[in-house]
């Protein structure tokens, strides 16, 4: 395509949307492979998996984009327990002036704000089949914002260094924005002019350093309001305020309310759905209003969730009109699952279903304002972990192995895990040399389905299998205990074989403390 005689564009090129589809992948469900033959715009929309294009591999989760070329091999692999999918939107690139092909680049892509990229794909997606009238203008519309949002994020990369430089001053801000900070003194620890310094920062933020701080500490400023306790004035201390005076003004500025005001009409009426998470909530000392049946019933959370509205079967699986009828303030959710979804009913929180457990807690705390309570939790809980050492293991042969296993009827499936936070990570226990060798590798799976006749392989000298509740599974462990393959078993014979429920597949702070205990009560019972 080339432009009129005499005609210069001020476009080097556009790009014209052609098609919009989701992909979407079972649970475990492994590799996928897929070619598309025009250029492929790929948008994470729930799950957490991997994408690997042209030898690279890239972490597919909820945050992130990619755009290859047409041709391009790729591979999405969906190694979770949970559904995984992606918008794919394809499109054509058109050069309008000078030569060559478009200058796109691909590969991965940060996209700021995410969730004005995700929201402007769900619409594009859902009115991809109007075809009458206007209809088809406004499809091009809703994809050059779209392009725009990728193209605005290149423009946001500047030099690297300087980048680099900036990105610091804001990590720090992140962690001291209580301390009197002004333009000049960021601008001098990035090493550079207050004006290039301010430059850069709006490149990468999108506001000058000065509004990001202020934003910073009202933010927190919130939290504290709604469930600290503490005066406005010591609010106004903690957050880096020179005086409540300052304080209130900025954040009736911000707010369109006072301090006290937000703080009346907020404090008793946070009301979050859990859609995920819910045992770090109930450490916290926080009930949610909703949560799925499955988090409802876990056996280490159900003493504290007999107020808590069922909001669907499980944590894949909403009754979004339920949800709705709740009025929540917040959703808390993982890995972006029906992100969308809930975002048209509350504001939504997804935090990554892999995220540490320790950083996930504090993080989840801090959001709530209840810092201190998790770290009164975590010293209570190590010192749980060194009493459980102490007592519980005090009387175990030297060298004793651990391993665990999962066994599932539906889908059936037998997994030993490599990671499994009480035994390995907390108490330190010793894995058989099997798990052992995986948990050296860097990056290495947390577990994995393995014939059940390759048992012995992962077996340790103390064996601990959860077993569904469901009548398959059930079946498949009565056929197992009359297995000879079973009943050689080192663990068996000596009758070190302890069969858990799927409360012990749990990781959020009160199964955690829980396993524990259970752990201690079932090593000394058999002594």
């Amino acid at each position: 395509m080339s432009a009129p005689n005499g005609f210069s564009p001020r476009l080097s090129a556009v790009y014209l949307w052609e098609d919009i589809r989701i992909e979407s992948f079972s649970p475990s469900s492994g590799i996928h492979d897929r070619k598309y033959e025009k250029h492929a715009l790929i948008v994470a929309r729930e799950g957490a998996g991997q994408l690997s294009a042209g030898g690279r591999e890239y972490a597919l989760e909820f945050g992130k984009c990619f755009i290859f070329p047409p041709g391009t091999s790729l591979q999405f692999d969906n190694f979770s327990d949970y559904p995984l999918s992606a918008y794919v939107l394809e499109f054509y690139p058109l050069t309008l002036a000078g030569e060559g092909q478009s200058t796109i680049q691909q590969g991965e892509w940060g996209i700021i704000p995410f969730t004005r990229m995700i929201e402007q794909v769900r619409v594009l997606y859902e009115s991809r089949h109007a075809e009458e009238g206007a209809e088809p203008y406004r499809q091009h519309l809703l994809f050059q914002e779209i392009i725009y949002l990728v193209l605005q994020s290149e423009a946001r990369k500047p030099n690297d260094d300087s980048s680099q430089a900036v990105r610091q001053t804001i990590e720090f801000i992140k962690a001291s924005y209580a301390l009197e900070l002004t333009l000049a003194q960021l601008a001098e620890m990035a090493d550079m002019s207050e004006r290039h310094y301010s430059r850069l920062f709006l490149k990468l933020t999108g506001m000058s350093p000065i509004e990001y701080l202020i934003k910073r500490r009202l933010n927190r400023a919130k939290q504290l309001l709604l469930t600290s306790g503490d005066s406005i004035q010591e609010i106004a201390a903690i957050t880096g305020f020179r005086d409540p005076f300052h304080f209130s003004r900025s954040f009736k500025r911000h707010m369109n309310v006072s301090p006290r005001v937000y703080a009346r009409l907020r404090r008793q009426e946070i009301r979050i759905v859990c859609m995920q998470y819910l045992g770090d909530l109930l450490a916290l000392g926080v009930t949610p209003v909703g949560a799925p049946e499955l988090l409802l019933k876990g056996g280490y959370l159900r003493a504290k969730t007999s107020d808590i509205a069922a909001v669907g079967s499980s944590v894949v699986h909403p009754n979004l009109a339920r949800i709705a009828e709740l009025r929540p303030d917040v959703v808390l959710t993982f890995d972006g699952h029906h992100y969308e979804d809930y975002a048209q009913i509350a504001p939504t929180l997804s935090i990554p279903w892999f995220t540490p457990f320790f950083e996930r807690f504090r993080f989840i705390a801090n959001w709530i304002g209840k810092g201190k309570e998790a770290e009164r939790w975590i010293e209570e809980y190590q010192a749980q972990v060194a009493e459980t050492r102490r007592s519980a293991m005090s009387g175990l042969e030297a060298n004793a192995t651990f391993s665990f296993f999962w066994m599932r009827g539906l889908p059936e499936s037998f997994q030993v895990y490599y990671d499994m936070p009480v035994l390995y990570r907390d108490l330190r226990l010793p894995a058989p040399e099997a798990v052992a060798r995986v948990q050296r590798q860097e990056g290495h799976e947390f577990k994995e389905d393995i014939p059940i006749e390759e048992i012995a392989r992962y077996a340790g000298d103390y064996l601990f299998i959860v077993v569904s509740e469901d009548a398959e599974s059930l079946l498949g462990w009565e056929r197992l205990k009359k297995q000879p393959l079973w009943r050689e078993l080192e663990a068996v014979r000596r009758d070190r074989v302890y069969r858990l429920t799927e409360d012990w597949i749990m990781t959020d702070p009160l199964s955690l403390s829980g396993q524990l205990k259970d752990f201690a009560r079932m090593l000394t019972e058999r002594r």
